[in-house]
């Protein structure tokens, strides 16, 4: 668990780690320079809590990624389960991901938002697409949802100045090894509020004039879009070939990631026919309607710099 000035929320969260039916081994808590009194909440803990291990971060703050980052390596099990400070976690949580797992490298589930003051909160019970190419646009594995195995690091390093997210990283990670297992259950109940890291407000547009404006959005600021899409995936493609990871997942997310960082329109329609080729990885979740899955392959070239809107 990593904090920084969460004592409103932590008081529920630690509760229902410490109330899991399977008891983990160590529960290690990483404050990056909290000053709101979070400090002194997990000491009250960690005074009746021989298994929680406090850290400060005293070198000025390290952020979302250096914080988790860091904090994960110092774990001493073999499985680590990250944890947000503000959610609330089901009572059989690491039980249930323990025995889902099996040997795989990641297992992930259902993390249901909630709000408490009024912030606005969208549910989605669709299975996300664990596939290595869609996560290396969006990461569909929150952080908070995940178990996975110690090991993953070692083979990944981590990156706490990469413009991915520490989530992400290991979402790719797991996902070129063809090793993640989803619960179709909610697991964790993801708290929002305006003062999350994460914050965000839920888009909608399920109806023709929301898929509409949509895409002409897309088609509209394509050029400053593909700029964004380049830039992430100039972050991405020496990422992979840093891993040294071979699967089919793994070629294609290559194959893919060079034509991203390609120009030209020799490049553009490759690009076209590489996604009409790997429709089915692409999206959210899979869509199993044979037209659409292709119009939505189509499109691609243009809807996917959609998730890096705010940046342009």
């Amino acid at each position: 668990m990593c904090t920084y000035n969460g004592v409103r929320y932590l008081r529920p969260q630690l509760d229902s780690v410490l109330a899991q039916t399977l008891r983990p081994c160590e529960i290690i808590v990483q404050d990056d320079g909290s000053d709101d009194g979070t400090w002194a909440l997990l000491e009250e803990y960690a005074a009746r809590c021989p298994m929680l291990r406090l850290y400060r971060n005293e070198s000025g703050r390290h952020g979302i990624n250096g914080n988790f980052f860091s904090a994960m390596a110092r774990a001493q099990g073999d499985y680590i389960a990250v944890c947000d400070q503000d959610d609330i976690w089901e009572a059989d949580k690491l039980a249930v991901q323990a025995r889902a797992i099996g040997t795989n490298w990641l297992c992930s589930a259902f993390s249901e938002p909630f709000s408490e003051d009024g912030y606005p909160v969208q549910v989605d019970r669709r299975i996300p697409n664990t596939h290595l190419l869609r996560n290396v646009y969006i990461c569909e594995l929150p952080g908070h949802s995940m178990l996975f195995r110690r090991e993953l690091l070692d083979r990944m390093g981590g990156d706490a100045d990469s413009i991915l997210w520490y989530d992400t990283q290991l979402a790719c990670a797991a996902a070129a090894l063809e090793g993640i297992v989803f619960v179709p259950r909610v697991l964790v109940h993801f708290r929002r509020h305006a003062g999350a890291a994460t914050a965000s407000v839920p888009v909608g547009g399920k109806d023709l004039r929301g898929a509409g404006g949509y895409l002409w959005y897309c088609v509209k600021h394509h050029g400053a879009l593909q700029a964004q899409v380049r830039r992430r995936f100039r972050t991405v493609l020496p990422m992979l070939e840093g891993w040294g990871m071979e699967s089919p997942s793994m070629a294609a997310a290559l194959e893919m990631s060079r034509l991203q960082l390609g120009r030209g329109w020799p490049n553009f329609v490759r690009k076209v026919a590489f996604f009409v080729r790997h429709g089915r990885y692409l999206h959210h979740a899979e869509e199993r309607r044979p037209v659409v899955r292709l119009v939505r392959a189509l499109l691609f070239v243009f809807t996917c710099g959609y998730y890096y809107r705010k940046y342009i």
